[in-house]
């Protein structure tokens, strides 16, 4: 999510504080683009922050003497 309000701050920066010619670029579009960008990037991050996966380490022993053992397993939300 970091890099989507990069991405809106330099696109208002470009849009709105920025009084330069370019030739061949408009930087008021191209501010605008970004800011379209960063806020694509913020929905989506927002969208998918729930279905991350979880991994679950367990250590199991039931005798002293054994030497315990990992169980790993991984878990994936789906939809």
């Amino acid at each position: 999510m970091g890099a989507g309000l990069v991405l809106v701050v330099v696109g208002a920066l470009l849009t709105f504080a920025v009084e330069d010619h370019v030739p061949n670029l408009n930087l008021k579009v191209a501010g605008l683009i970004l800011m379209i960008a960063g806020g694509v990037v913020i929905a989506h991050a927002r969208a998918t922050e729930g279905k991350q996966r979880t991994v679950t380490v367990v250590d199991e022993s039931t005798d002293p003497e054994v030497p315990t053992h990992t169980v790993e397993e991984t878990i994936r939300e789906t939809e």
